[in-house]
């Protein structure tokens, strides 16, 4: 098989599953994990042969399992984390989530800073990670501050199992993760923290309808929905334990459903609903 060949097999094996271009870039990611074959050698060089071991890895794809667990790998605020069944699949909205973080951390001095971070001068400040899934928002803040203590939590064995086996490089202490149900009181002996950060679930099972079966059918229903008759429960919940372990003054810092910005940010008194880079109320921040 050519590499025009295999790119031209991609796009219309996946044509059912995803917009052209979408199943365009899927090849190239699939030559770019298990190939040396840069993606310019399809215009260059089409002939270039192509190992047939890849048709393997379209033939998972055909049947709508996630890039990211055919690969068993995603990228995520430049760290590479493993990912595969019972973990969900990092979101780019989650990456603004950790940049708004890192952004209030660094705050420059300029201007008026008032409601910024800045680190703790007395000694490492802690962060706590709620409903942690693959643990990419932990770790990702570990490596950004390597004087800080992370925390992550989740409920999902699965899910523990891949953010523990994350080899993403830090410069100070590894994220510490542990077992717990965000819908339960606090487990006793955790420290306060500086900042709380949390994506928990959020999407209603009535929005199931417009989700792709890639989706449905693979990541793990428990870290995607809640009940369109309680859709704020996670956050009713997170909002004890951050009575219960966050600072006076400390910060929050959650993923949210665009529908539901005005309620969370009740559930958070001082709270503000900002929007994403595509203007949809996503974030909660206090």
């Amino acid at each position: 098989m050519t590499l025009r060949d295999f790119i031209n097999d991609c796009i219309a094996r996946l044509a059912q599953l995803y917009p052209q271009p979408e199943a365009r870039s899927i090849a190239f990611r699939l030559l770019e994990h298990y190939t040396d074959i840069p993606s310019y050698k399809y215009i260059s060089e089409p002939d270039t042969p192509v190992d047939a071991a890849l048709g393997a890895a379209l033939a998972e794809l055909e049947t709508g399992r996630p890039l990211q667990y055919v690969l068993g790998v995603t990228e995520f605020c430049g760290h590479r984390f493993k990912v595969g069944e019972g973990c969900l699949i990092p979101r780019p909205e989650t990456e603004e989530l950790v940049s708004r973080i890192i952004d209030d951390l660094y705050a420059d001095d300029e201007g008026d800073d008032s409601d910024k971070l800045s680190p703790d001068e007395d000694g490492p400040f802690s962060i706590l990670d709620i409903c942690t899934g693959s643990g990419c928002i932990a770790w990702s803040l570990a490596a950004e501050f390597p004087e800080a203590m992370v925390y992550g939590c989740d409920l999902s064995e699965a899910a523990l199992r891949y953010a523990c086996k994350q080899r993403v490089k830090v410069r100070g202490a590894k994220p510490v993760f542990f077992a717990a149900d965000v819908l339960a009181a606090p487990p006793a002996g955790l420290p306060k923290f500086d900042i709380i950060v949390s994506n928990p679930p959020y999407i209603c099972d009535s929005e199931r309808v417009a989700m792709r079966p890639n989706v449905l059918d693979f990541e793990p229903p428990e870290a995607l929905f809640v009940p369109d008759d309680d859709p704020l429960r996670f956050y009713r919940a997170v909002a004890r334990w951050t009575d219960a372990l966050l600072r006076p003054d400390g910060h929050l810092y959650l993923e949210i459903n665009e529908r539901f910005g005005p309620a969370v940010a009740a559930l958070f008194p001082g709270s503000r609903v900002v929007p994403d880079l595509s203007g949809r109320d996503r974030f909660v921040i206090r």
